[in-house]
């Protein structure tokens, strides 16, 4: 079944559909989160595709495909993929210095906020101070 087939099937009218009019000032149309995430799940619903989904919603697949890379790296539900780090080797310490009563190496945070900050914070930091940071660089 062709694309052409299945939009008569689910929208009978989306061929005799009348082109939106946007009045005033503005051209573009405008378009809620809300909005997005729903066309975005409607295009990888099972049986759909881009170019239906596209043709439904009266829109580009440039513009389906902008949306797609946005919800990708977070921008539309704010939040951000996340990946941990290996953590590097340990070079053996020289000498007869190093005992077993040595403090195990604090862990290292790395936080990549979307506008563009990088916070590295290393250590013993208590919840508190980290949660004052973060409130503070968002």
């Amino acid at each position: 079944m062709d694309d052409e087939a299945v939009i008569e099937r689910v929208l009978p009218s989306a061929r005799t559909r009348a082109p939106e009019v946007l009045s005033g000032p503005e051209r573009r149309r405008r378009w809620s989160t809300g909005e997005k995430l729903r066309i975005l799940a409607h295009s990888i619903a099972p049986g759909s595709s881009v170019s239906l989904t596209c043709r439904m919603h009266g829109i580009s697949s440039g513009q389906l495909y902008t949306w797609r890379k946005q919800f990708r790296l977070g921008a539309l539900t704010g939040f951000v993929p996340v990946s941990i780090a290996p953590e590097p080797p340990r070079l053996p310490s020289a000498g007869p210095a190093a005992t077993s009563s040595e403090p195990a190496p604090a862990g290292v945070i790395e936080v990549a906020l979307p506008t563009g900050v990088n916070l590295r914070v290393s250590g013993d930091v208590s919840e508190v101070l980290l949660r004052r940071v973060l409130v503070a660089l968002s």
